[in-house]
């Protein structure tokens, strides 16, 4: 509960700065948010998109999730949310609509100080069921993401071991916890031993921050995912209101032309533009 007032209040901040009145009426402003795996992708996207086009200026504050971003974007304080997550039913009734813009890697991450290369699915699987070993002899420290959260629900999948692994770790008493995208990915990196199941595009943005792992030998990669060697993927989505913004609509394109799905590949996304 704690948790979700501090995450709550969070939020109302930061639509109150989103709604404040643009400082120039001479450019457009787009805002941005979303989850905080998509928009380390975003970022060097936008800073591309505006020297291309200087009468738009995006703005994009501190990660507010997936669902805190789809709600801002229905309340019209938001003009674009990256979503880590389709749209539910009652969010489309609420005039929004949702485009597919890519996948990135669903990718084994452990702190760098760790002396492995990578791990089997049932290795990790059995290290989230309670193995308290690496191979090296390090302390294994899980890293876990709230039961409703998305990671939470793919790591579930991956498969029934990995399920029943996650229910175990859940039951477990002073487990570490990263609310977000941002303060799973900074648990790992501070923490020895530490491994998580997140996006690649979070370690691409830090490089040498983490150690991405081998997932039962196969290197989590843009184009191991386009091959389909690399099977383990998380979506993200751009969702939007019906009446799309101009400057919205702008960037939306110039994340689905070429040079867009270049830079987005080069920082963990393969951009696949359905709907």
């Amino acid at each position: 509960m704690a948790s979700f007032l501090k995450a709550a209040l969070a939020v109302t901040a930061v639509l109150s700065t989103f709604m404040a009145p643009p400082t120039s009426s001479a450019a457009e402003t787009l805002r941005i948010n979303g989850t905080g795996a998509g928009l380390v992708v975003v970022k060097p996207l936008a800073v591309a998109f505006q020297k291309e086009n200087p009468g738009i200026i995006v703005e994009m504050e501190k990660s507010l999730g997936s669902s805190a971003a789809i709600k801002a974007v229905s309340r019209n304080a938001l003009d674009l949310a990256i979503s880590g997550r389709p749209l539910k039913p009652a969010e489309s009734a609420e005039g929004l609509i949702q485009k597919q813009w890519g996948r990135t890697p669903f990718a084994v991450l452990a702190n760098r100080q760790l002396r492995v290369s990578g791990v089997s699915l049932n290795e990790l699987a059995a290290m989230y069921a309670g193995s308290s070993k690496w191979p090296g002899g390090e302390l294994v420290r899980v890293v876990l993401r709230p039961n409703e959260d998305v990671d939470t629900k793919l790591t579930r999948s991956m498969s029934p071991e990995m399920d029943r692994g996650v229910s175990a770790a859940q039951a477990r008493k002073d487990m570490l916890l990263g609310i977000t995208d941002d303060e799973a990915f900074e648990v790992v990196k501070k923490t020895e031993g530490a491994v998580a199941v997140m996006a690649l595009s979070l370690a691409l943005s830090q490089p040498n921050a983490v150690a991405v792992l081998k997932l039962d030998g196969v290197q989590p990669s843009v184009a191991n995912v386009a091959s389909g060697k690399y099977r383990y993927v998380k979506e993200m989505h751009l969702v939007t209101r019906k009446d799309v913004p101009a400057a919205a609509a702008k960037f939306i394109k110039f994340l689905e032309s070429r040079k867009g799905r270049a830079l987005a590949a080069k920082y963990g996304v393969f951009v696949t533009g359905t709907k």
